[in-house]
This record gives structure tokens, sequence and C-alpha cells, in this order.
């Protein structure tokens, strides 16, 4: 309660001094650096920097290097300084070191319990917050990136894994270390996701929809192998996740620029990279995308070592020239790039959908953070996944800033596997779509075994389906605590799941399956 009320305290105080207010549609630029001292990995004087879209400059937010209120960060780490607009549009969030500048070393060699890492919070108004701190996670190491739902925040870094907290919670109950060298990380469509250049490179999902407990597994949702040491640092996704742009900071002869990829029947495959401006010959690294756009509006902060440039694209083509909007000044770096609060990329966002077998039916379910202009959903649904007819509609709120749940029944469940998907009409007429998900309406069969048994240090899951499904698979001790959780895609007939299980003391263990809605609990013993 005390460090609570501490950090309302700072926030007054911070608010009164630097406040400045924020316009629906514009871009925020995390800045680093104040023009005038040299810039150092000691740390440097953070700046929220709004342009208009077509470049004007407006304000900026200056934040304290000095006092109380000193949040910093290094300017030589490229990774650090990623912002991001909360999920439900209320602020925009980046990860800081809660200290003063100078620090006394190169700040990430500093220890979180004693350089707290904090999020800095920063409201439609210009208030600044720091609702959630650590003094444990991303220790002697890099804190870059952290997202918010507008209640809950995740962060991460160089090291420690995906760490969750709230205003109430330190940022300290680590959600997944499957991957512990984090880049960037966003929510879209009410999923966590966040790339890497470790291991396999690409975009992860963390879990499912936004995990806040510690034992999540994250799994690959594409890899970007493309080229040579692919590079990805910002990106964005669609409503449908069909569609993906991603900043990869390698110069422009080896892949890097503003990439875009495109899935198609499940595969992600990659279209074109955009270049970073005319002779421009360097990557990039944030990014942000409005999709409420036709075609998309890209926004992109540069990879130069100095001098850096925030950039304009409308995607018309693989050959479109960026326009640059803004240019750091001398002794000033770009790192992050946001819309401002208030502002929807997409004229509903959506926070969920999903769509579950109840008896003889499918139930959809939706929620959305916000609707612009938003008329209403026509529920498509189709057999194959290419075809999709229009099933129903229902009515939209027009507009809104909270958080509102819909559903829908589709009493005509079909045999085999449903596809359905929305499609958001604005009042205008135009539309976009969301994600898609499914239903099937056959039971895997109940012939499910686990070899060897006992088992040492890989579990094999054997499968038997009587049609294309997913399952979802966890392992718990005897208490209940559970190890490893997974979803896995499964074909028709016989499916082997691995599970690397090394990391497991010998004991007593239960494997759970739930397939379609169906249970399947096996005791297993590993010695």
């Amino acid at each position: 309660m005390k460090r609570l009320l501490t950090t309302i305290l700072i926030s007054f105080i911070v608010a009164t001094s630097f406040a400045q207010s924020f316009t629906a549609g514009n871009i925020a630029v995390l800045r680093i650096g104040d023009s005038i001292t040299a810039l150092a990995n000691t740390g440097n004087t953070l700046a929220l920097d709004q342009f208009t879209t077509s470049g004007a400059y407006v304000n900026s937010v200056i934040l304290p290097k000095s006092g109380t209120n000193a949040v910093i960060l290094g300017a030589t780490a490229t990774s650090e300084g990623f912002s991001t607009l909360a999920s439900n549009g209320s602020a925009i969030t980046f990860l800081a070191y809660k200290t003063t500048a100078p620090y006394s070393a190169a700040i990430n060699t500093s220890t979180s319990a004693l350089v707290n890492r904090v999020v800095v919070s920063v409201n439609a108004s210009g208030t600044v917050s720091f609702p959630s701190l650590t003094a444990t996670s991303f220790s002697a190491g890099n804190p870059r990136c952290v997202v918010s739902n507008g209640t809950s925040y995740w962060g991460a870094g160089s090291n420690t894994g995906i760490c969750w907290g709230n205003s109430t919670s330190n940022l300290d109950t680590i959600v997944s270390n499957s991957s512990t060298n984090i880049r960037a990380m966003n929510i879209f469509g009410g999923q966590l996701y966040y790339s890497t250049a470790s291991g396999t490179t690409g975009i992860w999902r963390a879990g499912t929809g936004t995990p806040s407990n510690s034992g999540t597994t994250s799994s690959v949702y594409f890899a970007t192998a493309s080229g040579t040491s692919p590079s990805p640092y910002g990106f964005a996704l669609n409503n449908d996740s069909n569609i993906c742009y991603i900043a990869d900071d390698r110069v422009i002869a080896s892949g890097g620029g503003i990439q875009k990829w495109k899935r198609t029947a499940g595969v992600w495959s990659l279209l074109y990279t955009i270049g970073t401006g005319s002779g421009s010959t360097v990557g990039a690294r944030a990014i942000t995308v409005n999709w409420n756009t036709s075609p998309a509006t890209i926004f992109a902060v540069t990879a130069e070592g100095s001098l850096n440039r925030v950039i304009r694209i409308n995607d018309t083509s693989a050959t479109v020239t960026p326009v640059t909007i803004a240019t750091a000044s001398t002794n000033t770096i770009f790192r992050g790039v946001s819309y401002t609060p208030g502002t929807s990329t997409l004229p509903v966002n959506f926070t969920s959908f999903n769509a579950i077998k109840q008896n003889t039916d499918a139930l959809l379910t939706w929620s959305t953070a916000s609707e612009i202009n938003n008329n209403g959903f026509a529920i498509e649904k189709s057999l194959d996944g290419k075809t999709f007819n229009q099933i129903g509609f229902v009515k939209g709120a027009a507009n809104s800033n909270k958080l509102l749940s819909y559903n829908f029944t589709d009493n005509d469940l079909s045999k085999g596997t449903s596809y359905y998907r929305l499609k958001q009409i604005d009042m205008d007429g135009n539309y976009t779509f969301s994600k898609t998900v499914t239903v099937v309406n056959e039971v895997a069969k109940k012939a499910t075994r686990t070899l060897p048994n006992p088992f040492n240090n890989e579990l094999n899951i054997h499968v038997t389906a009587d049609a294309a499904t997913t399952a979802t698979v966890e392992v718990m001790d005897m208490l209940g605590k559970v190890h490893y959780s997974g979803i896995e895609t499964l074909t028709a007939g016989d499916n082997k799941i691995n599970i690397n299980t090394s990391n497991l003391t010998d004991g007593i263990y239960f494997v759970r399956m739930n397939i379609n809605g169906e249970l399947f609990t096996q005791k297993i013993i590993k010695k």
C-alpha cells in the first residue's frame, strides 16, 4: 500500500510540472536525449514528442532525469524504449530505469534491486504515472518493452521472459520464459505476441489470450527466416491475423526495412519489403499501423545511429517511397512510435473472439474495447475455410470507448469443422473482417495414451482423432501445479505430441488433455 501511495504522489508531481495533452489521431514518438547533453549509456532525458500524421510538431511530454520522479534510458542500447498504445487506447506505456542520470556505469549493467525497472504510463491529458515496477526482473539487462490492456501490464527485455503486474502488484510474475531475449511485444485481437531474434527468429504467441499466471508456454506463430540473420523488432497484425508488418533493422541490402507478411491457408510468406526512404540504406525498428485506412498507413522509426527518422508509408505496393515526417536532432535519438491515446487504428478494436461447441449448437462470443461508426457485425460461416456466407447479424454500438460483449448462436452446426468470422460493417458501408475461429462437430477418439510410462526427459503423447482439431495439453504435479501448457494442432488420424520434460524432477504427474470440450487425464511417472 505504501508503494502505491508513493506512485500516486509521483504521478501528480510529474503531471503538474510537465503535462501536455495529446490529440487523438496524432503520432507520439519516444525520444531519448535533450539536444544539449551528449547521448550516453549512463542515462538520458526522456520525452514523448507529438506530431500530426503529416509531420507537424505539436508538443512534448518531458520526463525529468533527476529528482524523485526521474526515469531514464540508455542511448546506445537500440533495443530499449519501445513504446506502445494500450489495447484499449487509454495510455502510452514504456519501460524505463527508475533513477537519475548520469548513472555511475552503463545503466543496463545495474541490478533491478538497486535500480528498479518501472512501467511509465502517459494518458491522453499527458498525466504521467508509474503503475507497476520490479526489483527482480530484467536485472543487469535491458528493460525493452511493455504492453497494457488498460489494467494490467506485460513487460519483457533481454532476460527473464514475460513478466506481469498491475497497479497493486509488482511486475514480478514470470508468465512465460519460453523466450528470455525478447525485443518487442504487443496485443492484437486480444492475443499477446512478441518478437525475438534469438532461437527461432520471428513472431511468437504467448499462451492463449493475455495470460497473467506463471507457467505459460509460448509458441512460434511464424518464423521470419528471410535472408541472412533476420532481425525483427516492432510488428503489427491486422484483425484477421493474415497480414503482418515487421520492422527489421538490417540494412536494406540484407533484407531490412518494413516487411509485409501474409498468411494463406495457414502458411505465412513474405510478400515484399518496403525501404525506409529515397536513398536510405538502413532498416527500421519501431512500427505502428493504422488498419482503418485504405491502404494501411504505417509509421516507423528508422535504424540510423544518429539523426534517425520517423517515416510514413501508405502501402500501395512494394515500390512505394516512404515520406520522412520527423528527424531526430543532434544529441537525441528516436526509439518508440505509437498513435496517441484515444486513437483507434481499427474501426472496432476486438479484445476477444471465440467459438465453442455447446450441445448441438455453436456459441460465438466476442468483445470490443472501442467502436467507431460501427453499424454492426455480420456473422459469416464457411465449411471449407474459403467460401463464407452470412448466417446472422448483431447490431453494434455505433461509438463506444468501453468494453462491450456480444454473442450469437448458430443452431445449425454442421458435421466436421465450421469456420466463423465477423464482418464488421461501418455506418458508411465499409467493412473489415475479424480473425477466423473454428468449431469441430466431431469428437476425437477416446483412445489416447502416453509413452513411455515411466518416462524420462521426453514425454510422447499419441492421439488418434476422427477429424482435424486442436487439443489443449497440460502436465501437472500431484499438487495441481502446471509445469507445461500448450495448444497442439491435430490432424485426422494418428498424432504424436512431444514434450521436453528434462526440467521436471522425478515423481508422479498427470497429463490432462481437452479435445473439443472432452477431458482426458492419465497418471504418469518420471524416474
